[in-house]
């Protein structure tokens, strides 16, 4: 399977940020490259209102650039049921060599584990406690399936001591044995087999038996004890007793598994503390779904992503120094993302990041889906404040057009539709119109955060606005921000009323001193955050 390539907008995205993320995912799928798109927060209503229009899924939330267990290409897992044998165990174990073996219940969800060195600890012992208390509590069933073999008789009170005997010698008499409930492998000496079952014996395993006496058939039903006829020789026999009980018996209960949803750091870590090989990956249910060993973490591949509508660290994904990144496509100022290794880095004075991606169709020979040209139209639209933000360009206009005949659709209707849907802060908590597009810059080592809306009523800004102004207090509380700024954007595109906060408040006087009305804090003209608040702000603090 080819490597994922995320392709994802800036925190708190706006249309044009979410749109670039689609559409440029589509393209890449188109020239084979395995890419889907992804967000980094929730979608604001207008956005959400131009993809349910046209029918367009949204993208993936991803979180942030760390790996977890299930980027990594882990091993499919060696499975048992509790019931199964520890021949079968180790039969498993000899066609896919591996270090251990998970026990899982009916349901696929794991109950323990069982290492090499638990079952080669029974295999190589026939002394002590351990062989007689797992001989105790086996089935005479796992007996007769891993001997191969069939039951003469089968005794509804099977009971063993877990003791076995093996009579090999027609010579010897065995008198001092204890036959009593202990399990008794004998050969065609009938003086021995009646012997063991007069005695008590708890199982018989004949070997070399052709055919078996019905008077021995007769003691076994009046002792209670089970006989199994068994194709295998004593030396076959001796060898496999203690493969016969269930694995139930020997796993270790006390597993350290590892959740699909792990990082992979914290995956290391714990693994550096313990001394076992491989390990059980596990779902939420804890259905077992892979198993993984230190050698799959040594080299694993970081994510790869694209960014789009962005490049600055503030503005990206979280952990983004731990992901490689492959391309940028952004129409903002060059900022602090740093990369490894070469990247294609694609940056453009226009008004939106659409309209670049819509440039990289038209050089690639593709043309886009219609609903893709439908929200792509959409997307420009919004960034330009409908081809009246001072960051229009003519190639805006172009490529709107083109793609309105694409999308089959008029961009005055879908401007009027979008903003008259949208274009308020009726039903919206501070947090949704703060965050509604929010984004962080640093600019001479001051953080500047500014949120902005558009609003088509301004007595909607002077109901909410001393709200809104003790929110953002609230919020500055939390992250200290040297400037943060509520920009409530008219949607005629006539300006912008400010709000802000912060140690820096007083710049905002010094660089729109002259278009301060004495209606809230209006200034006229200003729709555009990064190419008029932003380069404001920051010709200001270079001369502070």
């Amino acid at each position: 399977m080819k490597d994922i390539v995320h392709i994802i907008g800036h925190k708190n995205p706006d249309t044009d940020s979410i749109v670039s993320a689609i559409a440029y995912a589509e393209l890449k799928r188109k020239q084979g490259v395995n890419a889907i798109a992804c967000r980094l927060g929730d979608l604001n209503p207008e956005t959400d209102f131009v993809l349910k229009k046209f029918q367009v899924p949204e993208p993936v939330y991803i979180e942030n650039a760390k790996v977890k267990l299930y980027d990594v290409a882990y091993d499919e897992p060696l499975l048992l049921h509790k019931e199964d044998t520890i021949k079968e165990a180790w039969d498993i174990m000899g066609m896919k060599p591996t270090s251990a073996l998970f026990v899982v219940d009916k349901d696929q969800r794991l109950i323990g584990v069982v290492s090499l060195s638990d079952m080669t600890n029974i295999l190589m012992s026939d002394r002590g406690e351990k062989p007689i208390y797992l001989m105790q509590n086996t089935s005479c069933e796992n007996i007769r399936k891993v001997l191969n073999g069939e039951f003469l008789y089968e005794s509804k009170y099977y009971r063993t001591n877990g003791r076995i005997h093996i009579l090999c010698s027609k010579q010897a008499d065995y008198k001092d044995i204890d036959y009593k409930d202990s399990i008794v492998v004998v050969n065609d000496d009938l003086r021995l087999q009646k012997r063991a079952l007069s005695d008590g014996a708890g199982c018989m395993i004949l070997v070399d038996v052709d055919i078996v006496s019905q008077g021995v058939i007769r003691l076994a039903e009046e002792n209670n004890c089970t006989i199994i006829k068994t194709p295998l020789n004593m030396f076959q026999v001796a060898r496999s007793m203690y493969r016969c009980p269930s694995v139930e018996l020997i796993m270790n209960r006390k597993i350290i598994s590892f959740h699909h949803h792990s990082y992979i750091d914290d995956v290391y870590k714990k693994m550096s503390k313990s001394r076992y090989r491989s390990y059980p990956v596990v779902n939420q249910q804890g259905v077992v779904l892979g198993s993984i060993s230190r050698y799959h973490l040594l080299n694993y591949k970081k994510k790869k992503f694209i960014l789009v509508d962005h490049n600055e660290v503030s503005q990206s994904i979280d952990d983004i120094k731990e992901a490689e990144i492959l391309e940028i496509v952004d129409h903002h100022r060059i900022g602090d993302v740093e990369t490894s290794t070469p990247v294609i880095f694609r940056n453009e004075i226009i008004g939106s990041t659409v309209s670049i991606i819509a440039r990289i169709y038209k050089e690639a020979g593709i043309v886009p889906e219609k609903k893709i040209a439908a929200i792509m139209c959409c997307a420009i639209i919004s960034d330009t404040m409908n081809f009246n933000s001072p960051t229009t360009t003519p190639k805006d206009i172009e490529i709107a057009k083109e793609l309105a005949q694409i999308a089959e659709i008029d961009l005055g209707d879908i401007a009027k539709e979008m903003f008259g849907a949208v274009a308020t802060l009726k039903g919206r908590s501070m947090s949704e119109i703060l965050y509604n597009d929010f984004k962080e810059y640093n600019i001479d080592g001051k953080r500047i955060a500014i949120g902005q809306i558009n609003v088509a009523d301004e007595k909607e800004i002077v109901k909410v606005k001393d709200e809104i102004k003790a929110y953002m207090v609230k919020i500055n509380e939390i992250n200290s921000f040297d400037l943060l700024m509520m920009c409530f954007t008219a949607a005629d595109g006539s300006g912008s009323n400010l709000i802000f906060i912060g140690p820096l408040s007083y710049v905002v006087d010094e660089a729109f001193k002259d278009d301060v009305s004495d209606n809230l804090y209006f200034v006229n003209g200003v729709i555009s955050r990064k190419k008029q608040i932003i380069p404001s702000l920051s010709k200001c603090l270079q001369s502070v």
